[in-house]
């Protein structure tokens, strides 16, 4: 099966970046100070995925009652400072396929689509042929609503037609082209394509307060807070033991209790929670969620999301897509309440989760972690900084920064960020030279 993939995100005008580009691997790791422009990249997916739903902009951005509440700051602070718009975009790779999509959103004086398109692979209707080219293109025009041009493999330029400017054309599509030669179901691929990779975006927050209480058995889908982390823990009990014993076998790695094993508690109304089965001192004992350390309840639903990706509460691909979806996970500050001596063994489950159908997108601050990251994962590591002539956010490969080399002599990946000399210049020695001068 082919699926369809984020490639890279464009953040074109977004807060605080300018033209500015995150390549997304299969694992990428996305490292840099405090407000270096690490969680506005994020925001950027985010922001993106959440359109990609078919909401309206604003319950997409400003809806308080969606999980994961309004987007980071609302609306209004998505646009670079000076700027009534954003600009985001991101390549999906589907196979040998790639799509290229972009969006400008202008925030002020209201919310409202104003330029729109998605290149890829576009047939043409009498011959069959496949090439690159225009799927469709949106422009904001005097009139209400936004003008799209849409291929249909004919010669000449494509009439316009006017779409709703207050959501994504992009998501608008699938309703309104029915697919019935090679040139439409060329469009209607692409489009599936890109929102099939954007819906499978999955942000994980764990929030271990929400962990502690009883949930429904149902509610078996892991939620981005991770607050029904016990349910989906019984789903894995019953259908896929060998994920919740590689749960178990990571707890038991890190906690220093010995871990014998996970059960569940039941309450009168059928709901579940989590209890850690342990032994110390020779006494067994149970221990219910409730009870569990802030540490251990978030590691949980780390491991949780990562041996079972295909449990996580991520929206279906659009009806009639051949390829479905990947999921794309996202995890921030990977190292929140795990010892420095465990980074490794996070890092291998990280490691272990990336396939066909699944990617991890991770931050941190941690040196061990980073110690961990070896060989040919270096090359998916990658640096935000604030540039200082600009002041805007700019993403770097960290193997391409001035001082990567020289550091990494010296010192581990994880002392290199400790001791901020990455970005430094290679020191230039000139006293050869000016001792043949007559300088020195």
């Amino acid at each position: 099966m082919n699926y369809a993939r984020l490639g890279e995100l464009r953040l074109r005008a977004f807060k605080s970046y300018r033209d500015a580009v995150l390549p997304l691997h299969d694992v990428t790791v996305l490292i840099g100070r405090n407000s270096s422009g690490k969680s506005n990249a994020l925001d950027g997916l985010e922001v993106l995925a959440r359109l990609a739903g078919g909401e309206d902009l604003s319950d997409a951005l400003d809806g308080r009652r969606r999980e994961g509440g309004m987007i980071r700051g609302g609306s209004g602070g998505l646009s670079p400072h000076g700027s009534d718009s954003f600009a985001l975009g991101c390549t999906v790779e589907v196979g040998e396929d790639r799509y290229r999509y972009d969006v400008e959103v202008q925030v002020a004086p209201y919310l409202r689509v104003v330029g729109e398109s998605l290149q890829g692979a576009v047939v043409s209707v009498k011959s069959g042929k496949s090439l690159e080219g225009s799927l469709f293109d949106a422009r904001q025009t005097d009139a209400p609503g936004i003008a799209v041009e849409v291929h249909n493999g004919k010669p000449g330029r494509n009439s316009p037609t006017t779409y709703r400017d207050d959501r994504l054309v992009l998501t608008q599509l699938p309703g309104s082209i029915a697919g019935n030669n090679r040139a439409e179901k060329s469009v209607l691929r692409g489009v599936d394509a890109v929102i099939g990779a954007l819906r499978g975006l999955f942000h994980l927050d764990p929030l271990p307060y929400l962990m502690r209480d009883y949930v429904p058995e149902r509610d078996s889908e892991l939620r981005r807070t991770a607050e029904n982390l016990s349910a989906v823990l019984r789903r894995l009990e019953r259908e896929d033991p060998q994920a919740l014993a590689g749960v178990v076998e990571n707890l038991r790695a890190v906690a220093d209790d010995g871990v014998r094993g996970i059960s569940f508690a039941t309450s009168q109304l059928g709901d579940v929670m989590l209890v850690l089965d342990e032994s110390r001192a020779g006494r067994d004992e149970q221990t219910p969620a409730r009870e569990m350390s802030d540490g251990l309840l978030r590691f949980t639903a780390v491991a949780t999301a990562l041996l079972s990706p295909q449990h996580l509460d991520v929206e279906a691909s659009p009806a009639g897509v051949d390829e479905r979806g990947a999921v794309h996970m996202v995890i921030e500050e990977l190292e929140n309440g795990l010892h420095p001596s465990q980074a490794r063994r996070v890092l291998e489950l990280v490691r272990q989760a990336a396939s066909p159908g699944a990617s991890v997108l991770l931050t941190t601050h941690s040196p061990a972690l980073l110690d961990a990251v070896e060989g040919v994962l270096n090359r998916s590591v990658y640096v935000t900084r604030r540039s200082p002539e600009t002041g805007y956010s700019t993403i770097t490969p960290l193997m391409k920064l001035p001082g990567y080399a020289r550091a990494l002599a010296e010192r581990t990946l994880g002392g290199a960020v400790t001791a901020d000399s990455l970005s430094e210049e290679p020191p230039q020695d000139f006293s050869e030279f000016e001792q043949l001068l007559g300088l020195a």
